[in-house]
């Protein structure tokens, strides 16, 4: 909305917030119209909207933000489509064992009347010779009936391990889910998950640990300058580096762009300090060869002990404010919050 001087005419808002605003509306339309079919009334009026939008304002790639929402979106489509896919295989499952059960109880009904009959002809019988065949014929229900149990046997035995491979299907679905593809740690769907596990943990048994956020030193000038493929390269680096660097008991996330968490159990200010210290040396070693250009890559680390008064977001803004005080003290290094 325009504002108005003083002398009445309207003053249009600055190009720079107008493109911003643009851009960011441009990333929630595009959201939103992936979980839409192309058919959906709404995802029509969503695209023109997008169109009219593009017209006003000039779009850019997309900014740190945009990319969040982006990725919120992303995410959201991934969970409904592995719940979907997951609905899918339980159903399944479900109705292999209805049809089992439906064969043993028709199997079991057939049995019962045939047996019935024989009983009711060694009643009325009156020979011997009619007994024999009656005693033939109540064997061969009874062979019936043991190919039967050793068809059903071999079916639930194939049932029950169906069973077992799609348990490892779900498990393998659930688990990529989680992860990043890009760098090959985990993303921050599981962040969220395993901060809510940590921070619910602390409050039962008391025991420290620590949350870390990693920066990558100048990284839009990788991009800018090398292009979008070598600032890839430095994401999977850096990640690697880290994960080796870690603990086994440690965690690392892709938080978003070019910002890691590492959660660091069991650990005082001290070992945290020590651990976080390690991780920026071992990044500082690495290099990347571009051309004749040998190219050196750092992060800054922000870090926080958790304490009785913290929630997930105030301990992640504890770290995220002394992550800024490393960047503003000159890069390539570490801050904790204290």
């Amino acid at each position: 909305m325009n504002k108005k001087s003083s002398s009445g005419k309207s003053i249009a808002p600055p190009l720079a917030f107008s493109e911003r605003i643009g851009n960011l509306l441009v990333s929630c339309i595009q959201g939103l119209k992936k979980s839409m079919s192309d058919d959906d009334p709404l995802s029509k009026k969503l695209k023109g909207l997008e169109g009219v939008v593009r017209k006003g304002v000039r779009i850019s790639p997309s900014t740190e933000l945009g990319k969040e929402i982006e990725e919120y979106f992303d995410r959201q489509i991934l969970r409904h489509e592995f719940l979907v896919e997951e609905k899918k295989i339980v159903k399944s499952m479900v109705f292999e064992v209805v049809n089992t059960i439906k064969s043993l109880v028709s199997n079991s009904s057939g049995f019962e009347t045939n047996i019935t009959k024989c009983v009711e002809s060694i009643e009325s019988a009156d020979s011997i010779q009619d007994i024999v065949k009656l005693k033939d014929s109540f064997i061969g229900e009874m062979k019936k009936v043991r190919e039967d149990s050793r068809s059903l046997h071999k079916e639930l035995e194939e049932l029950r391990k169906n069973s077992v491979l799609l348990a490892k299907k779900l498990e393998q679905s659930e688990a990529q889910a989680l992860v990043d593809p890009l760098t090959n740690v985990l993303n921050r769907a599981a962040y969220n998950m395993k901060m809510g596990q940590m921070i619910h943990e602390f409050k039962r048994y008391k025991e420290e640990w620590a949350l870390l956020i990693l920066d990558i030193d100048h990284f839009k000038k990788f991009n800018d300058e090398f292009g979008h493929q070598l600032g890839d390269k430095v994401l999977k680096s850096v990640a690697g580096t880290v994960r080796n660097s870690i603990r086994v008991s440690d965690q690392i996330f892709r938080y978003g762009g070019e910002e890691f968490v590492v959660l660091l159990s069991r650990v005082n200010v001290e070992i945290a300090s020590q651990l976080a210290e390690k991780i920026c040396r071992e990044v500082e070693k690495d290099y990347f060869v571009h051309g004749e250009k040998k190219l050196k890559v750092t992060i800054s680390i922000g870090g926080a002990i958790v304490t009785a008064d913290d929630t997930e977001l105030s301990l992640f803004e504890r770290a995220d404010k002394a992550m800024y005080e490393a960047k503003n003290n000159g890069r390539n290094r570490i801050v904790m919050d204290l």
